[in-house]
């Protein structure tokens, strides 16, 4: 795992310092000494081991749920420069623009549209369900990243459920009390739909900004 350790801090990562790619290697070092003998293959570990790097908190590797094609056709998304559609500003300020010129990959934000407003205050919903059903044709094919509204990535289920919308990949992240677990619960047992989730209330941007970091990793390292 050491190797894998130094492999990750090897990419190529404009702006950061040799100091800083020393502090991060040694991160995984403990991460990986800590955590010990674990049965996660090697590219989930490298999305649960940046999900612990960034929290500090090691009930992630009990929490995180893997679909099983999940990484596969997340990857494969990405390579082809599909579209990711987050729920937060805070997702998109966090998502490194040097990893998302490796495939092209766009960030939109459906919230962020300046007829969000007006969509919800229509329909009697929130601003972002609102506007992810507005932005509904457009998931398929895509990834769907959500780390702070439940509402959101229950709208994003109700569209896989009944319309046949199908993201490449959903990362359904969002942290609380009121409807986060459930919405999680929902996704994962939407059996037929790719996604990495987070089960319980714990989550937020934070999370499913280091979910993306470490897929857009991992694709990089298996594409070169």
């Amino acid at each position: 795992m050491a190797a894998d350790s130094q492999q990750s801090a090897e990419i190529d990562r404009p702006g950061l310092a040799d100091a800083g790619r020393e502090i991060e290697a040694e991160s995984f070092r403990i991460i990986d000494a800590e955590m010990g003998e674990h049965s996660f293959p090697i590219d989930r570990w490298q999305i649960v081991r940046r999900v612990i790097h960034t929290t500090g908190d090691f009930d992630y590797a009990d929490r995180m749920r893997f679909h099983p094609d999940a990484i596969t056709s997340g990857a494969q998304a990405l390579r082809r420069g599909a579209p990711i559609f987050t729920d937060t500003r805070m997702i998109r300020a966090g998502v490194s623009p040097w990893r998302l010129r490796w495939f092209g990959n766009e960030i939109q934000t459906p919230a962020m549209h300046p007829e969000s407003q007006q969509w919800a205050e229509a329909t009697g919903t929130t601003r972002s369900v609102a506007a992810f059903k507005h932005f509904s044709t457009r998931f398929t094919g895509g990834i769907v990243v959500i780390g702070n509204a439940p509402t959101a990535l229950l709208e994003v289920v109700r569209q896989i459920r009944e319309e046949g919308i199908r993201p490449a990949l959903v990362i359904g992240a969002p942290v609380g009390f009121v409807q986060a677990a459930e919405s999680k619960e929902a996704l994962w047992q939407t059996a037929e739909q790719p996604a990495i989730t987070v089960m319980g209330r714990k989550g937020g941007s934070s999370v499913a900004v280091a979910i993306l970091h470490a897929l857009l990793e991992w694709t990089r390292k298996v594409n070169t």
